[in-house]
């Protein structure tokens, strides 16, 4: 750890956020100052394990599906805390699924997201991939993913409103992913904040949902589609903590609350 005046870190056996003030480490609060600002469900890196993500708001815990994620207790891409992460050509996913149609998002009303990802490789060559996915009623027909490099709706006549964009460099990809947009699709933004940097880079903009989805979105899934049938549009990479803020376009304030928050947590 860095021993520069005005260093960070995030002591994960005492929950605390420390600075270091030229001679000594004094404590920050950690956990304490930061209670995850305006976060519907959230799944923090403690949550982790082999099979299952506790979720730590929400009530709604992701669980494994088709095949074997790679659990990792010390990844020291993330400040040698937790990930799950796959790479194989694999339908593995995992899910937070409701059961209750519409419970998650029913495609009109607003939605962010944050998701600290180490993408490592682009799967599809004409979409984005499956980083997050608004699942539909269980199947993969109306689904619709978001990634660093865009969007994409399975089942060919539900339209993107992003498409397949460049990844801001050569992969690995490593930082924090963020989408939001108001009601019906408007002030769409996703953006991404790299390993290294302070600042957001906007990806794309966005005015609208993409054009032929409806109601039913029961689930969200990260890594693939439920029921896909092939998995030419799984993500490849791994994941340190995802949040999800339902029927909200979050602030600039908590966007960056939350950058701060896990750039300090993950030493990213």
């Amino acid at each position: 750890v860095s021993t520069s005046a005005g260093s960070i870190y995030y002591n994960t056996t005492d929950d605390e956020l420390r600075v270091y003030n030229g001679t000594a480490w004094t404590d920050l609060g950690g956990l304490i100052v930061f209670g995850g600002d305006d976060a519907t469900h959230w799944w923090k890196n403690e949550g982790i394990t082999q099979s299952t993500w506790t979720a730590e708001r929400g009530n709604v815990n992701f669980t494994e599906q088709n095949g074997s994620l790679t659990y990792t207790a010390s990844d020291s891409r993330f400040n040698n805390l937790k990930s799950i992460g796959n790479t194989a050509n694999t339908y593995t996913y995992m899910t937070a699924d409701t059961g209750s149609n519409g419970s998650f998002w029913n495609a009109s009303q607003a939605f962010s997201f944050i998701a600290v990802i180490d993408k490592v490789s682009q799967v599809t060559s004409n979409y984005g991939d499956a980083c997050f996915v608004h699942q539909w009623n269980g199947q993969p027909d109306g689904s619709w993913s978001l990634d660093l490099t865009g969007d994409h709706t399975w089942g060919g006549g539900y339209g993107e409103i992003i498409g397949k964009i460049n990844a801001p460099g050569s992969f690995p990809q490593k930082g924090i992913l963020m989408f939001r947009a108001s009601s019906g699709g408007s002030s769409g933004q996703l953006q991404w904040c790299a390993a290294g940097q302070s600042s957001w880079s906007t990806q794309a903009s966005t005015s609208g949902w993409p054009s032929n989805i409806s109601g039913s979105y029961d689930a969200i899934n990260l890594f693939n589609f439920t029921g896909a049938s092939h998995s030419g549009h799984r993500f490849s990479g791994a994941y340190a903590e995802v949040a999800y803020f339902k029927d909200l376009r979050i602030s600039d304030t908590t966007r960056d609350a939350w950058r701060d928050y896990l750039k300090a947590k993950f030493s990213i």
